[in-house]
């Protein structure tokens, strides 16, 4: 059953956000947990509150990929998460960005997401788009919440010519005449084309809803992911400079020049974390404490206003039966 809406709670958002801004030169990849609700109505909505953010094992500008290992990681969060809140809690997405190009889903990102349907029709697909800008050369950051669907192109194997196979996706082939003795290696020739162009699937968008945590349940660390996304980076950039450091050894030394050009470059990237990530995450910390303190300090007026009002509804229903009380005493008292 495919996905009618996408309800996702604000602390996510923020996560995923975050995480898509941490870089504009690679792609970044995170697991979306949370459950699928089902309607009377046959409807089935994403319900998203909690991220695991994916420590990259290749970094590249035009693909991200992870370890089995933190697949298997995210599985057990949520699992944790399960005995925490009291609610089924499993991983029913994941999110990468785009950076400096569109948001709509490669042919790459449309076949991965197919596969991971096959495991549960209910999975989802988010992409961040940023870094990009308008025709004013104003930037701006573009959401999509998507799935995979079978979309099989109108195509004739007699024919190599373009091949539109769905809206968004073209397959470009040799215009030229088809030798009718090589019928079989064309038609042969344009499957293998479309397997590998993904064209035997298109896209399907998502509406995406980004809601108040609170309305999704009550977890005791709201911002877990958002702290856990600080750590995930450094372990990327530790990484990255140790394994710098071992390509760079010869008879198990490291040349000077070598060795301070990687760790200047490592720590100009904790710098750079440092500058774009950790402090605005502590202000956003920051930020969250004074909302709060905001908060309790309306509630505690509330709560001092219903005592009040409680006292005075008391004193208002126990003045009349003193009065017939004390009447009462008069009238015995008389006889």
């Amino acid at each position: 059953m495919s996905l009618t809406c996408v309800n996702m709670s604000e602390d996510v958002w923020l996560t995923c956000l975050t995480h898509a801004l941490s870089t504009e030169t690679e792609e970044i990849m995170g697991l979306l947990l949370g459950d699928i609700e089902y309607s009377e109505n046959a409807s089935a909505t994403a319900m998203i509150w909690g991220a695991s953010p994916q420590q990259r094992s290749d970094r590249q500008k035009d693909r991200v990929e992870t370890d089995p290992e933190q697949l298997a990681a995210a599985a057990a969060l949520a699992d944790r998460m399960t005995i925490s809140t009291g609610r089924t809690t499993r991983v029913i997405g994941w999110y990468h960005s785009h950076p400096h190009i569109t948001v709509l889903p490669s042919h790459v990102d449309v076949r991965t997401q197919a596969m991971y349907q096959l495991l549960d029709s209910g999975f989802i697909g988010l992409i961040f788009s940023c870094f990009s800008e308008d025709a004013s050369k104003v930037g701006r950051i573009q959401v999509i919440a998507f799935q995979s669907s079978a979309g099989k192109p109108n195509t004739s194997p007699k024919s190599m010519s373009p091949i539109l196979a769905n809206k968004d996706s073209v397959i470009y082939g040799s215009a030229c005449e088809i030798d009718p003795m090589d019928e079989s290696m064309q038609e042969a020739m344009l499957r293998s084309s479309l397997e590998t162009s993904g064209a035997e699937y298109v896209r399907k968008e998502v509406p995406l809803h980004v809601l108040p945590t609170s309305s999704f349940l009550q977890l005791s660390s709201p911002l877990a992911s958002f702290k856990d996304l600080q750590r995930v980076l450094y372990e990327e950039e530790r990484a990255a400079y140790h394994q710098s450091l071992q390509q760079s050894m010869r008879a198990g030394k490291v040349d000077p020049l070598i060795f301070i050009h990687n760790t200047s470059t490592y720590q100009a990237s904790l710098c750079k974390l440092m500058e774009y990530c950790l402090s605005p995450a502590i202000n956003a910390l920051q930020d969250r404490v004074r909302e709060n303190k905001i908060r309790l300090a309306m509630l505690m007026e509330e709560a001092e206003v219903l005592e009040a009002q409680k006292l005075k509804g008391a004193d208002t229903s126990g003045g009349p039966s003193r009065l017939v009380q004390s009447a009462g005493r008069r009238r015995r008292k008389r006889s």
